[in-house]
């Protein structure tokens, strides 16, 4: 699977890589028939509540695009709170792959 990353306000940049690396061998676990990957992280910025993460993730598969996208605020643990933006864009893309899984019958392995 081709990959992008971009990285927008990002500090402690392995730290970003590294779970953003953890998604996409989880997605490509998932299904096997993702031909591209690109993943947007904004970290935050701003005061107060606006400071949110935000992650932006584009699949191709079987020529249609699966789009993912979640803001959720930082938190008190940066880390933390990057990790439950990653579960939950993951959750809406595994969510639509199924939907295109079964018009391929079964072409990820949740799905088979």
């Amino acid at each position: 699977m081709h990959t992008c990353l971009t990285l927008s306000n990002v500090s402690r940049q392995r730290h970003v890589e590294h779970a953003i690396s953890d998604l996409i061998a989880a997605l490509d676990a998932y299904c096997d028939a993702i031909e591209s990957c690109s993943v947007t992280v904004t970290g935050p910025s701003g005061e107060g509540e606006a400071r949110c993460w935000r992650v932006d993730l584009q699949l191709r598969v079987f020529d249609e695009i699966v789009r993912a996208t979640t803001r959720l605020p930082e938190g008190e643990d940066s880390a933390q709170s990057l990790s439950r933006v990653l579960a939950d864009v993951y959750a809406r893309a595994t969510a639509r792959l199924s939907h295109i899984a079964q018009e391929h019958q079964g072409c990820c392995a949740q799905c088979a």
